[in-house]
């Protein structure tokens, strides 16, 4: 591995092994696969394509906070989806960025519509730690510049499900009036 830079691709870095479980496990099964293997977090999986990501921040509020049986309550229900994604090549900093405007601290890393890895902000910041400046920057800059930089930032974030309108998986899903709604759907 070459000398960890800013301007590095997520791929060299990124976690391949990543520990996923279908949308109809319960969030018991889910929460004892983290604590076995002693992660943070688990992608949900449906028919090979990756459709969310839960949380132990999804645990507890979605699931502890609102009193549900972690033994009776599913995946699907508590999961984040759209799944915010990238892709191998994404620079670090993008993928930095992509953490900060998604308000996330993992991404996952999707090639050719496949799960190719998870990438968290610990990860980064354990290869390249300058890249704390860059963001404390980015946010300072994106304060003073207002909505314009907003706008602009909507772009790098990636979800990737099932469409709301005609219930398709798609890795390019957009968020228009409420709804996540694949490309096909949007024309």
């Amino acid at each position: 591995m070459s000398e960890p830079t800013p301007m590095m691709p997520v791929r060299e870095i990124m976690s391949v092994n990543v520990i996923t479980m279908s949308p109809d496990a319960t969030v018991l099964e889910v929460a004892k696969s983290m604590a076995s293997m002693d992660i943070g977090s688990i992608i949900i999986v449906d028919k090979e394509r990756a459709v969310g990501i839960i949380t132990e921040t999804d645990i507890v509020t979605r699931v502890i906070a609102e009193q549900k049986d972690p033994k009776t309550t599913n995946a699907k229900e508590v999961m984040s989806s759209p799944l915010v994604h990238i892709t191998p090549d994404t620079a670090l900093t993008e993928a930095m960025r992509v953490m900060t405007r998604a308000g996330i601290r993992r991404v996952a890393i999707l090639k050719n519509d496949s799960l190719a890895g998870i990438i968290t902000s610990r990860d980064i910041l354990r290869w390249s730690p300058e890249l704390i400046d860059i963001m404390v920057e980015s946010l300072r800059l994106k304060n003073e510049q207002g909505s314009a930089v907003v706008e602009e930032e909507d772009e790098l974030i990636a979800y990737g499900g099932v469409c709301d309108v005609c219930g398709e998986y798609s890795i390019d899903l957009a968020l228009a009036d409420g709804e996540y709604i694949c490309e096909e759907c949007r024309r």
